[in-house]
Order: structure tokens, then sequence, then C-alpha cells
């Protein structure tokens, strides 16, 4: 299958790879050029990268970028054929979602929303769990592709649905990032270790779960970089979370914390810390410093 793919951060580039790795032709497109894996074909615009392509991936930071890739001058919706398939990857909001949906829809093209759950270790593992929505037929196509960058997929609906799984998912995520820093800080200021409270919490309540284990794991150690989820990007989640909450008239408390800390550590200048860096914050207002 000839795949086009825009955007080769650090989830883009092993997700590209591995769709190369599976025996499918690629064509890219990164706005920093030299990030193309081995194997692929490099390209001078996302137009140029969707061209006789039978689905076209993006996997890009946010909104903005999303439409500049698609709705632009030289963007997807101008270089792909009729039929052609959006396999729209990257987090973004249930509006952006629709507005790709009706935009392809007049062009005679398809949109499907498959964001994903996954670290950058997952990405190039193969790992990654898709949340896909979209027309079914579009859906069965993207199958191949599917199978070649997760683990599992789930369909959930329409292309908004799917946007907000993804949301909803990265909400849950903060928060256990919330209650972990919050609960570490606690016991560490009685004298505890934390890193034996996370292995200890994690057997009995999580059942050994990755996500709780990982994410435990490196909040009691305060491993805060590399980042596989940048802070700036945990910032952007929760306020497209409170952004859908605001459109259906739903209260999220606990989304509008989660912002105000997220605010608070990209004051104190880490933008480049992973997400779970936030219990930082939680651990400087109990007197502790912010790296064990």
């Amino acid at each position: 299958m000839l795949i086009g793919f825009c955007g080769l951060g650090r989830m883009g580039r092993p997700m590209a790879a591995n769709l190369v790795a599976g025996g499918h032709s690629v064509r890219v497109w990164n706005r920093t050029t030299g990030k193309v894996p081995e194997g692929a074909v490099e390209c001078g615009s996302p137009a140029e990268a969707a061209q006789g392509a039978s689905i076209v991936v993006t996997m890009l930071a946010d909104d903005d970028s999303v439409q500049a890739v698609v709705l632009g001058e030289y963007g997807l919706l101008k270089g792909m054929a009729p039929g052609a398939i959006h396999c729209g990857m990257s987090t973004i909001s249930m509006q952006l979602s629709q507005r790709l949906a009706d935009a392809h829809d007049a062009a005679g093209q398809r949109f499907v929303a498959a964001p994903v759950f996954g670290r950058p270790d997952a990405a190039a593992g193969r790992k990654l769990w898709i949340v896909a929505g979209g027309d079914a037929a579009a859906l069965d196509e993207c199958r191949p592709l599917f199978d070649a960058l997760g683990q599992g997929v789930f369909n959930v609906g329409s292309p908004p649905q799917a946007s907000l799984t993804k949301l909803c998912g990265n909400f849950f995520i903060a928060g256990l990032i919330e209650m972990f820093g919050e609960a570490f800080a606690l016991a560490e200021k009685a004298g505890m270790d934390a890193p034996r409270l996370s292995e200890t919490l994690a057997r009995i309540l999580f059942a050994n779960a990755p996500i709780a284990v990982g994410y435990g794991s490196r909040i009691a150690a305060t491993q805060f970089e590399p980042a596989g989820f940048a802070m700036p990007l945990g910032l952007k989640d929760v306020k497209l979370a409170l952004q859908a909450a605001e459109e259906l008239k739903v209260s999220l408390p606990v989304a509008s914390i989660l912002r105000d800390h997220f605010l608070e550590s990209l004051a104190k200048g880490r933008e480049s810390w992973d997400w779970g860096g936030m219990a930082a914050v939680l651990r400087e207002s109990a007197g502790l410093p912010p790296r064990r």
C-alpha cells in the first residue's frame, strides 16, 4: 500500500519506520527535513506526500499544526485523490475533527480519526493502542496500517468521538499524575520511600497496569527527563478537554486544577520535562525539592 505520512516527531518517525518495515511504500513530509526513516521517500510538501497515496497519516502536535498541514496552500486536501483516506492520528479537538471530516467529505475524500495511546517506546515497538472513528469501510481499509503500528484497535464511533476518547484518556492519565504527586509528597514528608510505596501500591491497586505502574514509578523517582510526552502537550490536552466540557456543559473541576498545575510547571521553565513532572509542583508545595 502507498501511504503518505506527515509529522516525524518522537512518535511519528518510529511509526513511519514501522510502516516501511511492514512492507508499505511510504512518502513522508516533515516541517524539519532530514528525519526520514530508511526506506521512506521525503517530499517537499504535504500535498506531494499525499499524491497517489490511498491513505495519508498525520501525526502532529496540535490543532494549528494539523490545520496548516491539511487545509493550507500545499496541504493534504489538495494532494489527496478522490476516495483517499486521511487517517488523523494526532490528539486534536472535537471541533477540528468534525471540520476535517466535513472538508474531506466535500472534496470526495474520507477522514478517519485514529489517535493513539502510547509513548515513543510503544510507537517503536508497535505497541500503540488505537481509538478509531469514521466510516466502517474506511476503517476496514486502514486495518493493515493499524496492524503495522499497534497492538489493538477500538472502534469508538465518529471522528469527533474518537478525538474525545483520546482527550478523556489523557485527562484520566493527568489525573493519575496529580494523585501520584500528592500521595508521594505526603509519604515522603513522613519519611517514607516513595519508590517503594509506588511499587507496593502498583501491585495492590493497579494489578501492574502498565500506564499506572510506569507513571507511578517515574513520579516516585522524580524522573522527568527525557520527556516521552512533553509538558506543553499535557497542558494542551487538558485545555482541549475543558473546551469540550464547556461546549457540552459538563463540569470538570479536576481538569481545572490540572490546568493550573501545568501552567505553574511551565512558569518554572519546565517545557522540556515530561508531563509527569507536573508532580514536582506538588512536591514544592509540601516544602520538598522538585527532584529527589
